[in-house]
C-alpha cells in the first residue's frame, strides 16, 4: 500500500507543503491512497468540518422552523418573523423580527438576552444556527399603527 501526505484534501506536493502554514492548519498527516472520502473528511480540522453539520435539518424542520417554535414557546409573541439570510441557503444565518408583551419596559440588551436564551441550544458548537444577523425586538406599545 502506498501512502502520501495529505493536507485538507490537497494531494499536490507543493500545495501540501504550503497550505497548512498559510491556513494555520495542524501538520500534515499520512493516509493511504485507498482512503475513502469519509475518511479524508475526518482529517480536516473541526473548523473546516463544521459547515457539514450546519447544512443538515433535523427531521422535516428547518433551522428557521425550530427557532420560531422555541421563541414562540419562550416569549409568546404577538408577531414573529424569522428569515434565513438571502445568501445563505442553509438557514445558518437568520434575521428576527419579534413583537412581544414580554418586552414591555425592558431595555434592548435584556430583550436580546431573552431571545438568545430561547435559541441557545441551536447556537452551540456544531449546532445548526451560526449567527443572528439582526434582531428587531419591540413591545406592542412601540409598534406604529398604520
Amino acid at each position: 500500500m502506498r501512502s502520501t501526505h495529505f493536507a485538507t484534501a490537497v494531494a499536490r506536493p507543493c500545495s501540501a507543503l504550503l497550505l497548512p502554514r498559510l491556513l494555520h492548519l495542524p501538520a500534515m498527516r499520512t493516509v493511504t491512497m485507498d482512503a475513502t472520502p469519509a475518511a479524508l473528511r475526518t482529517l480536516q480540522p473541526p473548523a473546516l468540518r463544521a459547515p457539514l453539520v450546519r447544512m443538515m435539518s433535523f427531521g422535516d424542520k428547518t433551522v428557521v422552523d425550530t427557532c420560531k417554535g422555541k421563541i414562540t414557546d419562550a416569549l409568546n409573541p404577538t408577531e414573529l418573523k424569522i428569515q434565513g439570510a438571502f445568501d445563505d441557503p442553509n438557514g445558518s444565518h437568520i434575521t428576527i423580527y419579534c413583537v412581544a408583551d414580554a418586552f414591555e419596559g425592558l431595555r434592548s440588551m435584556k430583550r436580546q438576552q431573552m431571545v438568545y436564551k430561547a435559541i441557545w441550544e441551536e447556537m452551540q458548537d456544531g449546532g445548526p444556527l451560526h449567527a443572528v444577523d439582526s434582531m428587531t425586538l419591540m413591545a406592542p406599545s412601540e409598534v406604529k399603527k398604520e
